[in-house]
């Protein structure tokens, strides 16, 4: 049962934060509570097997059986680490949040732990009635994320983000109500194995990919991302940026392209250049920017257009270095919006020109802040490496026009984070406020650590996080892909046997 006790756990804990009214006994319980549910989490990995590309951890209750409603949950290849991942970040978002959360601080641990519960029950989902109950669930407590606790205009963003993700969530309910009535069940295993027919399969993909590509968010359906990354606290973005735009990218994997093979394959192209835009046009918004949180914003933009684009290569590299990078960017973009978030404590603005020459007060907040931009621009050593050269890899075999366009992307990336760190960190200190500006607590320093840990372990690491990824990629998306066999195929296949059974009687009859 541990999927259920990770989904229960969070759960059970905001309702405590709920009960608890001291500061610091809401704190300390919501720590406690996410610490326990990553250490739970950590036998997901340990009892894992990658040969095995089926789902494993299998739970199944009968919840309304005259309806066919369950409560199916399983693990596989595609979820194993955006659990782990989703585990492992939430106890830094809110060890990471205690001195920026002054107001309403029971709420704010609550939310972060009712995300966390929707996030991996939506993951770990094999009934798709559950799955879209968890998918909706996430925007409640996103809701309060950035209309509690953002910045000036966090109303605007808050409605902005709610119009859109509400508006492809209801057309891909459509899509799930039909596809289940015409399979006669709400069981993904089931649904995996019914053909569609392709008018079917067309429609459905529309459907349920405009939920999924505005959640990721790909060009031009990101128009929401800006304004919440920027409005939202530091501990809200890094679950927005790291964990809740990842499930855009894992509908994709798990619903779209296995269900609707034909239909994925239609739309691949488009889909593609769309995400190559994204890219460039994520990286020329960052260019411009002088808030540097938007900067980041714009930057994770870019970045998530790489993913898409390694997804629709079709390919196991392009797909496993999509699944991989998934991972990665979730890992250091934590990082950066963490930063970011630091440096608005000290100074109360995003604003590059609001800071210069702070490496020398605060050596250790920029020496993190590097690490974390290296990452991000992907040099080698570093997890943002590996994941974006198996995908500039598999596009460059698939389509190379697309795969040298999106280069820019790096180079432009390259460049505005270099800029911002020189603007941000080195040269004279342009405020009298800087010469006093605070370098990076002991609190603050072990939140970071994991994260550091954590990129460089990945990037020199890089088989231990693809391995588990293949089996189930290969059987679940790979294989889907393939046309069925024809009659030619059958007869070559029979031919071959034959001849394989010829050359055995010969050589039993020398």
């Amino acid at each position: 049962m541990i999927l259920s006790i990770l989904i229960g756990l969070p759960v059970l804990g905001a309702v405590l934060v709920g009960i608890f009214p001291p500061a610091k006994v809401t704190k300390t319980l919501s720590l406690l509570v996410s610490g326990t549910v990553f250490v739970f989490s950590l036998a997901l990995y340990a009892g894992f097997d990658p040969a095995n590309g089926g789902f494993q951890f299998a739970e199944q209750y009968s919840l309304i059986p005259q309806w066919g409603v369950r409560y199916a949950v399983g693990l596989d290849g595609l979820s194993l680490w955006l659990i782990l991942m989703t585990t492992f970040l939430t106890p830094l978002i809110l060890w990471g949040s205690f001195s920026s959360i002054t107001t309403n601080i029971r709420g704010f641990h609550a939310s972060i732990l009712l995300m966390e519960s929707s996030v991996i029950g939506t993951l770990a989902s094999t009934d798709i009635f559950l799955f879209y109950l968890f998918w909706e669930l996430m925007l409640i407590p996103a809701f309060f994320l950035i209309g509690v606790w953002g910045g000036p205009n966090r109303i605007k963003a808050t409605i902005k983000f709610v119009l859109f993700t509400m508006f492809g969530s209801l057309l891909m309910l459509v899509a799930l109500l039909y596809i289940t009535h015409e399979a006669k069940t709400f069981d993904y295993v089931k649904l995996f194995d019914h053909p569609f027919p392709e008018d079917v399969q067309f429609w459905c993909f529309l459907a349920f990919s405009l939920a999924f590509l505005i959640k990721v968010p790909l060009f031009p359906f990101h128009a929401w991302l800006p304004d919440a990354y920027t409005e939202a606290p530091a501990g809200g973005t890094v679950m927005l940026s790291s964990v809740l735009v990842k499930l855009g990218a894992y509908g994709l994997l798990r619903f779209c392209i296995p269900l609707f093979p034909e239909a994925a394959k239609a739309f691949a192209p488009w889909i593609m250049v769309l995400s190559v835009a994204g890219v460039l046009h994520g990286a020329l918004m960052a260019s411009i920017q002088t808030d540097f949180k938007r900067l980041i914003a714009y930057s994770s933009l870019s970045h998530m257009g790489m993913i898409t684009l390694g997804l629709f290569t079709f390919s196991l590299i392009g797909l496993q270095g999509g699944v991989y990078q998934m991972v990665s960017h979730g890992v250091y973009m934590a990082g950066l919006f963490l930063l970011a978030g630091m440096l608005y404590e000290r100074r109360g603005s995003h604003e590059m020109e609001a800071f210069g020459g702070i490496a020398k007060t605060a050596p250790w907040l920029a020496f993190t802040f590097l690490w974390m931009m290296l990452a991000a621009v992907g040099l080698p050593g570093f997890n943002g490496f590996v994941g974006e050269w198996l995908i500039l890899l598999s596009a460059y075999k698939s389509t190379p026009v697309l795969a040298l366009t999106s280069i820019a992307g790096f180079v432009l990336a390259a460049w505005y984070l270099f800029n911002l760190y020189g603007r941000v960190f080195l040269g004279p200190m342009k405020e009298k406020k800087n010469p006093k500006f605070a370098d990076m607590s002991l609190r603050e320093i072990l939140v970071l650590l994991p994260l550091v840990a954590a990129v460089l372990w990945m990037g020199l690491s890089p088989n231990i996080f693809l391995q588990p990824t293949e089996k189930t990629l290969q059987m679940k998306v790979i294989e889907k892909l393939k046309p069925p066999p024809t009659m030619m195929d059958f007869a070559a296949q029979q031919r071959r046997i034959q001849e394989e059974v010829d050359k055995d009687k010969k050589w039993r009859g020398q």
